[in-house]
């Protein structure tokens, strides 16, 4: 393997010693039958049985030669007898009558055991020679030398750990090759952090309301118009921007679900193609389920993002609270308690203003101060942020940081209102009444937000234009007007 020059070669090599058997450690729990009973032991018992264990087998397998080799000294030695008997041998055999008769004979007449006349009988004539006569005299030599042998080796211990070893050597010098490994008793942990491994690269990451997902390059998304992205006809783009590969992407669903993707990961394709559904990878995906959110994190530092439901409750949770999980590729996080089953999260932001405006549908104003807004748990559901009437429920929340606000009524009415005229108040308040009840075709709110300081900030809002024409299906042109009408030196519009 040939590495580039900028490459880091001792991240190479620990990345390969942690991820192959470059270096492998052996955990094993040393359980063993020893003495007919299963116990934990140790390398030097362990030793210490194997050893006991070859005894054993030298032993059997000495007595079981020693035998054998007994019974063909037994047979050699009457062999060698009958030679010099040979021809009253013959004579008797050929008296007899048959083989059992022969054998019977030969017993009695010159005292041979049954071995032996088996032998004998079955002897064939040419092995008569005196090559073979001098053949069996060197078997006696040997057979007696290995009785010998295997008598020492049977009751002297001495001599059968010499036998042992020897064997030991035997089988190293046959199958033994020298160590290519190391054995170390103590090996440094290995630490090698994800984003050393990620090349670095610009990309442009892309979330539909639908929720597909992907990453572009930005040559593919210079060539390409925005509106041209990949989608379906009933699909929007709900947020696209550019990131680095080494970022995180967070995506939040309004049924209180955070979902985790580094971007290195994400699908790259082109601009205009459909990418990855979230549906493919997650079991936990609902059919009703919403994103609300997206935001690309850069690194898990210190920073707060503020939640609020539709019920009116509100907390602030800890950005390190959505650090990635184990099973972050196949199941989301929830990041907040949804108690009532048609809850859901309107506004999931990070904390970039110390006050937050809270608008209910039935036109109810609440200003709070963060400072009464403790951090949460993602597993808790928050705290009562505003006392609704029954029937009415939050439509809208937004941070402050701005002199004035919008509000959109359902009958496409728009009304602008100073922040001052809401004062701050304390959490679980009911807030102030701003748009006012009529006896006929009464309003509710339908949308609010901040009103766009300068005329920069109204060109920075062009892609919020755009969304939230697809998102509240109002029709474009009408939604930019509106936009238009809400920069503070827009004389169309009553202060309340």
């Amino acid at each position: 393997m040939t590495l580039k020059k900028e490459a880091d070669s001792k991240l190479v090599l620990n990345y390969l010693f942690k991820n192959t058997d470059l270096q492998v450690n052996y955990n094993f729990n040393m359980v063993a039958i020893d003495n007919m009973t299963p116990r934990q032991v140790g390398v030097l018992p362990i030793l210490t049985a194997y050893v006991r264990h070859r005894e054993e087998v030298i032993v059997k397998r000495s007595k079981f030669d020693l035998t054998k080799a007994e019974k063909r000294l037994h047979i050699v030695l009457g062999l060698i007898r009958m030679v010099s008997l040979l021809d009253d041998v013959v004579a008797t055999i050929r008296a007899s009558e048959n083989k059992s008769d022969a054998k019977e004979n030969i017993k009695v007449s010159f005292d041979f055991t049954e071995e032996q006349a088996e032998a004998i009988v079955t002897l064939q004539l040419y092995r008569l020679t005196n090559t073979d006569i001098v053949t069996l005299e060197n078997e006696r030599d040997t057979l007696n030398e290995q009785i010998l042998e295997l008598n020492a080796v049977i009751n002297d211990e001495k001599t059968l750990y010499n036998l042992m070893k020897r064997e030991l050597r035997e089988v190293k010098k046959k199958f033994g090759k020298p160590r290519k490994t190391e054995l170390q008793a103590e090996v440094e942990t290995i630490e090698i952090e994800a984003h050393e491994l990620i090349l670095e690269e610009d990309t442009v990451v892309s979330v539909t309301k639908a929720g597909y997902i992907k990453r572009t390059s930005p040559r593919s998304f210079a060539s390409s118009q925005v509106d041209e992205i990949g989608k379906r006809d009933d699909d929007a783009l709900l947020f696209y921007g550019s990131a680095k590969t080494t970022a995180h992407l967070l995506i939040f669903t309004n049924l209180g679900n955070v979902i985790y993707r580094p971007i290195h990961e994400l699908t790259d394709t082109r601009w205009k193609d459909l990418g990855e559904h979230l549906s493919q990878s997650l079991n936990n995906f609902k059919a009703d389920e919403e994103i609300i959110d997206v935001e690309v994190i850069e690194e898990f530092k210190d920073q707060n993002f503020l939640v609020v439901t539709k019920r009116g409750q509100i907390k602030q949770i800890e950005l390190t609270s959505f650090s990635p999980w184990r099973t972050y590729r196949t199941k989301s996080m929830p990041y907040v308690k949804l108690k009532m089953d048609d809850d859901e999260v309107i506004f999931i932001k990070p904390v970039s203003f110390n006050e937050v405006m809270l608008i209910s549908e039935n036109g109810y104003a609440l200003r709070l101060n963060l400072d009464e807004i403790a951090l949460a748990s993602p597993k808790s559901a928050g705290f009562k942020a505003m006392t609704l009437k029954e029937g009415d429920k939050l439509k809208s929340a937004f941070f402050t940081n701005s002199n004035s606000w919008y509000l959109l009524t359902q009958r496409g009415f728009i009304k602008r209102v100073k922040t001052e005229a809401v004062p701050l108040a304390d959490r679980a308040s009911r807030g102030t009444l701003v748009l006012r009840p009529l006896k006929n075709n009464n309003h509710t709110v339908f949308a609010a937000g901040r009103v766009y300081q300068t005329r920069t900030d109204l060109s920075a809002a062009s892609e919020e234009v755009n969304l939230l024409s697809d998102i509240l299906n109002i029709d474009q042109e009408k939604i930019t007007q509106i936009y238009q009408s809400l920069v503070i030196k827009t004389k169309r519009l009553n202060w309340t």
